[in-house]
């Protein structure tokens, strides 16, 4: 009987069991970090949603202060209506808003600097509009756009009001929201 034990315990496992639990092992890992970019992204999204409702609370208590909203600024290749992340611009915004109303102005969690984000799809930032002339009949500094692009999401316009005649158009793949 002891020899019996022996044997079976020298014996082991064949390579086809062993390339079985290679096999299960590598799916289960796969499944994991798919799920894990996914869980990534959409807490990037996440934060930039709050990071817009962040400065929309800002612009909103700048105009009650003033009366109008901040002034876009920018260089020739953004223009001059816009003040974005990827832009020095988004210095004169932060110069508007920090820190009466809000502590920081925030950027974008993958941003990309020194990219026109809103004309292709390089980059990730914010982008932030005040009309500097009458646009649809609103005056000057009555009006904002903020424009960003979320990962892996269709286009989204969220709006209070409406201009049917000159619209602003944007890459399809980014959001804005206007007041």
């Amino acid at each position: 009987m002891s020899r019996y034990k022996t044997q079976n315990l020298i014996r082991g496992f064949t390579i086809v069991e062993l390339l079985i639990v290679i096999v299960v092992i590598a799916i289960l890992a796969a499944i994991s970090i798919v799920a894990y970019n996914g869980i990534q992204e959409r807490a990037r999204n996440s934060q930039r949603d709050s990071d817009v409702k962040v400065i929309v609370k800002a612009l909103e208590m700048y105009y009650i202060d003033n009366g109008q909203y901040p002034p876009g600024n920018g260089s020739t290749s953004i223009n001059a209506a816009w003040s974005a992340t990827a832009d020095s611009s988004w210095d004169t915004l932060k110069g508007h808003l920090v820190p009466k109303y809000i502590s920081e102005l925030p950027k974008d969690p993958t941003s990309t600097q020194n990219v026109d984000f809103r004309y292709n799809n390089l980059g990730y930032g914010y982008g932030y509009y005040a009309n500097t002339g009458s646009y649809c009949g609103t005056p000057a500094r009555q009006m904002y756009i903020l424009v960003y692009r979320l990962e892996s999401q269709p286009q989204k316009y969220t709006s209070v009001g409406d201009c049917s005649t000159n619209s602003l158009s944007y890459a399809s793949s980014y959001h804005r929201v206007a007041k």
